[in-house]
């Protein structure tokens, strides 16, 4: 045989064993990529080691701690309403704010008042929180200042689950409303004792008090019908799992 000719026979048969060899490797990779996803498929099912399951656990238990307020919304919003009340009840006590604040906002509220109605009576006085005339006379006391109803408006607001950029407009712009409305009523109750000394009491207790309270709440229905319009549904706070 010439030597061309062994040289192209040469040259084939290493062709012929380059091709063997990658075949081979190619082969032995495919082996190693099924035996690597087989042990993958066994670490799941037998399960997370000891720290996974510790996270799962630790998982499970928030979840748990958020279900009863994420499944019943009407619980979180009776809790966090009655919290919010207790805590202005606590703020009423300290003893700067019930000596000195509220005090205060009292004449703040008699001044105005007795402003309004000296506008149409003559020889009106104000003293401290008490409104005086020839006629009749008013004393301001707590149950005449809507701090209450503004508290009831302001805890609902609070409790209510929405975003705070949407719930302070509606609490200054509710309690502003009722502290107006406030004045209405003083306003309206001197002139019931001045000509109808006595349906004051009614007016006083029955009446306004009452009102005030449905006032209150229908502040609050119609600015939650409002966040709920402008965010749109609540979504479900509920983990999923899978």
């Amino acid at each position: 045989m010439s030597d061309p000719a062994l040289g192209q026979f040469a040259y084939l048969r290493l062709a012929i064993q380059s091709g063997k060899d990658a075949r081979k490797h190619k082969t032995d990779n495919n082996v190693s990529k099924k035996r690597i996803r087989g042990e993958r498929r066994s670490r799941t099912a037998e399960g997370p080691g000891p720290s996974g399951t510790q996270s799962s656990r630790r998982g499970r238990g928030a979840a748990r701690a958020r279900r009863p307020f994420a499944k019943r919304p009407v619980l979180r919003f009776v809790v966090l309403f009655v919290v919010f009340l207790g805590a202005f009840q606590l703020i009423m006590i300290i003893p700067f704010v019930k000596d000195t604040v509220f005090p205060k906002y009292l004449r703040v509220n008699a001044q105005v008042s007795g402003a309004i109605i000296g506008i149409f009576e003559t020889g009106v006085h104000v003293n401290g929180n008490a409104i005086s005339s020839p006629h009749a006379s008013l004393s301001i006391a707590r149950g005449c200042d809507a701090v209450e109803p503004s508290a009831l408006f302001v805890a609902g607001v609070l409790a209510f689950p929405a975003a705070l950029v949407s719930k302070i407009p509606g609490m200054l712009l509710g309690t502003v409303c009722l502290m107006v409305l406030n004045l209405a009523r003083i306003v309206s109750l001197f002139y019931v004792r001045k000509h109808i000394p006595s349906v004051f009491e009614v007016m006083h207790i029955d009446v306004w008090q009452t009102l005030f309270v449905l006032l209150a709440i229908l502040f609050w229905i119609l600015w939650a019908m409002r966040a709920v319009r402008s965010v749109g549904p609540i979504p479900d706070a509920t983990p999923s799992t899978g």
